[in-house]
């Protein structure tokens, strides 16, 4: 991917100051930039693109003649090299590069080329691929600090430049703690560290290092360049652009760099964590990192394709995280400007095609397989408490079924012909009540009543039914005379008339004041059941919601626990459960009366029954559900009526769950035990996280070279290897126990100590990450199409030292710590001409805050932010209809509790729609791995600013702190704000300024009322009292123009 190096000429510049007739050139510094830049497109490394047989990347095969015979480069002698005459020469046809590039060589390109060549051209091998040693730092009276100030004071001393004074207290305290934290220092972190340093200034920044290393916001500030790197979001990407899971591996990013996790296992857990011996939770979570991959969804794509996208993404985001290189290139064929074959490029990709995924995720609402659920200590522990309980009841429930099983048998062998009609078990009371003069049974034995009145007989359900007309009924006697305390159940067939008047089908109750008793009785079609000690104070009156049909034959039910409460009555009508309402709850004495029980009636002559009812059971138990779906259906007689041998594996599943709910009073409670506790279990799994984790298959994929990178197009087997230019450098021998190379060998090789560009991949995003630039610009590329290093040798003893043991916070406490760190930013017009770009280190480093920052110091400084660590991510204040362009995931439902206050951090990350203000502030999409950010400065970021509810409110709640913590007159109010913001106190002009803006903004509230309540509404945060309105909206646009200020979102 040949890309324009325009701004590497003035770097070039800057670096080498114009090299002097005395200096050596250098390969590496001076001609490979140029050779990367103009010729090797053509004259390079991929075989099948270059032109005229010429190549210039490898020495041997520079001096050796052409297809036209011309020898590109004589050692000693430029004159006679045909490289010097096509640079130099005015033929268009001739000339090089070609004019249609549009890449001419300078002058002092073309003096540096013949220079070169005239010294002997030596070539050198790519600095990068070559393993760094660890270089003795100059001797340089002027560094005190350590090798760093060794190294950039020799440097300065090359370029007859110096050091820059160290930088104020204030302006340290704030650089170092938004480097380490990206929040700014408390007024008590400030105070304590300026009294410090007071006493003992290098112990007071050694102290303020060591505690911004240890804050819980160090891991927050350093995961956020490594999710751009690891493409992490919260949604799929492609297509729906669906929602994901992922939280809980960024936790685990922000956790490892708070636990210094060494870099060395940080990245060998993060590609192959899931295959370490013994894995852990947290390094099958780390292996989530390729997990990262934008996947599809999408109904009708062609999944060999997109699991090819997704390999191919690993491979990319592999090169660019820990070799820095763009390997991404040798997807279609050999690298135009690196070492890289395709074949080194699938040997990459095989390590990942072992996977257990899909092309097409398969879903919309859950992370796509492989993946993991990850329960809280909190869920854990409960869980554990439900799989015991469960187990328990379990035992307890075969214990009974194996006891039920053997009653069953018995049971039924002793079903008298009565009992079997009933469909229930035995003991019960049941009267057909169907005229045959022999079917008032009490378990098979005869029950005397009296028959009395007027009635008839109808046909009924199940045969005959008597017909009472309101003057017939059957007296029972003293039978079911219930305490409020015994349980009971009633069930009949009835037939209202429709239009009735209803009464008592059946009851016990005296006549008089009191009532006492029991009974059921229908207000018109409405059943009501009664079970009264003095009515109607103290009662239980308990009403089913829906009448019962009028015109024909309904099953009744009713059951009644003994609880004494209403809750204890359960109405049924034809085998299922009605609703019911309580219309009295207040039973407090017995229900024991007298009165007789009276088939028809009250016991006492009360509330006579017009209608028809038979098959009238009355139980001293409570019916199980079973038991009464069976009295109103056939199902259990006829599965009694079928001999056993010859019942059916439905029927005799359904008799033995009639059997166990009717006898097993142990029983149900038991298996409902069981099954509230799965429910209970169901409930929080549905509510444990899950992550994308890596796997491995039993049998990889086979993998094949992609002609042309065509998912479809297979070219050479390959197997999983390593890049083949770099195995001169790293030695890595395969188990003789393992059959191949796996993830977990490729993470080992990638942190062998004697690899030449991990350690120096790293340390320079640490460089870049506090400075703005690396020692190498290009970040991303440490190719021959990436930038020299503008201090190699500190680069290479950055690289060794922290390859000793990959110690990320040693590693970034010793740059922080030095004098190059440390100095102060400001430059003379004379040094911002020759070092622009602070590519020499004469000065120190000032940077605009990357785009979270912005926000989060902000909200820090306004007193608003919310410093939780970890968890779900938040959806604060966001323009309206940004996600609907894409509805998948319910829209953006903002918050407005604390959760909208925290770290950007944790805001809902989407990549079709990014978060807008992030965006606006060079916050990457994360569609694809990136290593590094833009910092552009534009118009629009200072309307965020201004007009953004995050920064409008933010502003509120700064005004509101300034007037309430910062003294009773203005000037101390405005000095305070101040070093809120900036942790200085304002110069005299900086104050007059304020004070100017704060009285045109009283002015103008005092006049637009309406302007001032508009301001004062935008945000959650709610105004303090005893501030005037007027008041607060000045002093709210005063502090809007300190959070605007290119200081404040500046370190």
């Amino acid at each position: 991917m040949p890309r324009t190096l325009t701004a590497f000429t003035v770097l070039l510049l800057a670096s080498l100051s114009a090299l002097r007739a005395a200096d050596r050139v250098q390969f590496n510094r001076d001609i490979r930039p140029i050779l990367s830049d103009t010729c090797f497109n053509c004259h390079g490394h991929d075989e099948k693109q270059r032109k005229a047989g010429l190549r210039l990347d490898l020495r041997e095969e520079a001096l050796k003649p052409a297809k036209s015979g011309e020898v590109a480069i004589v050692p000693g002698k430029p004159g006679s090299s045909a490289l010097i005459a096509r640079v130099l020469t005015d033929d268009e046809d001739d000339i090089m590069p070609p004019a249609k590039l549009h890449k001419p060589l300078s002058k002092f390109q073309k003096d540096t080329l013949r220079r070169w060549i005239a010294e002997g051209a030596e070539y050198q091998g790519h600095w990068a691929f070559e393993t760094p040693t660890l270089p003795t730092p100059p001797a340089n009276t002027d560094a005190k600090n350590g090798a760093i100030d060794a190294f950039v004071g020799a440097r300065l001393k090359t370029e007859k430049l110096g050091f820059s004074p160290e930088a104020s207290r204030e302006v340290l305290l704030r650089r170092a703690t938004l480097a380490l934290t990206g929040l700014p220092p408390t007024p008590d972190e400030a105070e304590a560290f300026l009294q410090s340093a007071i006493r003992d200034p290098q112990s007071a920044i050694e102290s303020l290092v060591d505690r911004l290393l240890a804050s819980p916001h160090f891991g927050e500030r350093m995961a956020t360049p490594w999710l751009d790197l690891a493409r992490h979001s919260d949604t799929a990407g492609y297509h729906n652009d669906s929602l994901r899971q992922t939280w809980l591996w960024r936790d685990w990013v922000v956790k490892s760099f708070n636990d210094n996790k060494p870099f060395d296992r940080f990245t060998i857990e993060q590609l192959a964590g899931d295959l370490l011996p013994g894995a852990t939770v947290d390094q099958k979570i780390a292996s989530g990192f390729m997990r990262n991959v934008m996947t599809s969804d999408e109904e009708g794509i062609i999944e060999a394709e997109y699991l090819n996208i997704y390999l191919v993404d690993r491979v990319s985001t592999l090169g660019t995280t820990w070799l820095g290189m763009s390997v991404g290139c040798a997807q279609c064929h050999d690298h135009k400007y690196d070492p890289v074959t395709m074949r080194d490029f699938y040997g990459l990709y095989a390590f990942f095609n072992a996977v257990p995924e899909r092309g097409k995720d398969g879903t919309r609402t859950l992370n796509p397989e492989p993946r993991m659920s990850v329960p809280s200590p909190g869920q854990t522990a409960e869980i554990g408490k439900l799989d015991a309980k469960i187990a328990a009841a379990d035992r307890l429930v075969k214990e009974h079924e194996a006891k039920l099983d053997a009653e069953q048998i018995e049971w039924e062998a002793k079903q008298s012909g009565e009992s079997q009609a009933a469909g229930i078990a035995a003991p019960f009371d049941h009267f057909p009540l169907n005229a045959d003069g022999s079917g008032r049974t009490h378990d098979g034995q005869a029950i005397e009543g009296a028959l009395s009145g007027r009635t008839d007989f109808v046909d009924g359900a199940n045969g005959k039914a008597l017909e009472l007309k309101g003057a017939g009924h059957i007296d029972l006697g003293a039978r079911y005379d219930f305490e409020m305390s015994d349980k009971f159940s009633v069930a009949a067939w009835l037939r209202l008339p429709k239009g009735g008047k209803g009464g008592a089908p059946i009851g016990k109750m005296e006549n008089g004041t009191n009532f006492r008793g029991w009974d059921i009785e229908f207000h018109g079609a409405k059943a009501n059941v009664h079970l009264i000690h003095k009515w109607p104070e103290e009662t239980i009156h308990v009403r089913a919601q829906p009448d019962l049909p009028a015109d024909s034959f309904q099953h009744f039910a009713f059951t009644y626990d003994g609880s004494g409460k209403a809750a204890g009555v359960k109405f049924f009508v034809n085998g299922k459960s009605v609703p019911t309402t309580t219309v009295k709850d207040n039973l407090t004495g017995t229900i024991k009366t007298s009165a007789p029980c009276v088939i028809g009636r009250r016991g006492g002559g009360e509330s006579p029954f017009t209608g028809a009812l038979n098959n009238l059971h009355v139980t001293q138990r409570v019916l199980g559900a079973g038991e009464i779906a069976s009295l109103a259906s056939s199902k259990t007689l006829e599965i009694l009526a079928i001999e056993k041998s010859k019942r059916t594996k439905t029927q005799q599943d359904e008799l033995r769950k009639f059997f166990r709910e009717a006898r097993a009073t142990d029983y149900i409670p038991a298996k409902q035990a069981a099954e509230e506790a799965r429910k209970a279990r169901a409930a929080i799994d549905a509510q444990i996280p899950n992550v994308m984790v890596m796997s491995e298959m039993d049998k990889p994929r086979d993998t094949f070279m992609k002609v042309r990178g065509a998912y479809d197009k297979n070219g050479d087997k390959v197997v999983a290897a390593f890049p083949a230019f770099l195995n001169s450098s790293v030695k890595y021998e395969l188990p003789e126990t393992k059959p191949r190379l796996t993830r977990l060998d490729l993470a080992q090789w990638i942190t062998s100590p004697q690899h030449p560009l991990t350690a120096r991949v790293a340390v320079n995003r640490f460089w870049a990450m506090l400075f703005g630039t690396g020692l190498v610009r290009t970040v991303n590329d440490f190719g021959s199409q990436g930038e020299f290093p503008s201090h190699p040798e500190l680069l290479d003893w950055l690289a060794a030292d922290f390859a000793r043991d990959w110690d990320v916070k040693r590693a970034l406490k010793q740059i922080v710590m030095s004098r190059t760190f440390r100095q102060s930013a400001a430059a003379s017009a004379e040094l911002l001409a020759r070092d622009t770009e602070n590519r020499l280190l004469a000065r120190g480093p000032r940077t605009r805050l990357d785009a979270e920052f912005v926000r989060d110091n902000a909200l820090a400084i306004s007193g608003l932010l919310n410093p939780a660590i970890g968890g779900k991510p938040v959806r604060p204040y966001q323009p309206p209809g940004i996600w609907s362009i894409n509805e998948v995931g319910g829209g953006w439902n903002q918050q407005h509790d604390d959760g909208q206050y925290r770290r950007a951090l944790y805001i809902y990350h989407r990549r079709s729609t990014p978060y807008p203000s992030l965006l606006t502030f060079d916050a990457p999409s994360r569609e694809v791995c990136t290593a590094g950010r833009p910092r552009t400065s534009t118009p629009l970021q200072s309307l965020v600013l201004m007009n953004d509810p995050v920064y409008v409110e933010a502003a509120r709640a700064f005004a509101a702190r300034a007037i309430k913590d910062g003294g009773s007159d203005d000037a101390s109010r405005l000095n305070h704000a101040w070093r809120l913001a900036l942790a200085r106190t304002p110069s005299p002009a900086e104050r007059g300024v304020l004070e100017r803006a704060l009285s045109a903004q009283r002015a103008h509230f005092a006049a637009d009322k309406a302007a001032a309540d508009a301001l004062l509404k935008v945000g959650d945060f709610k105004n303090p009292n005893g501030i005037e309105r007027n008041e607060l909206a000045a002093w709210t646009a005063v502090a809007n123009i300190i959070l605007n200020l290119n200081e404040t979102i500046s370190r």
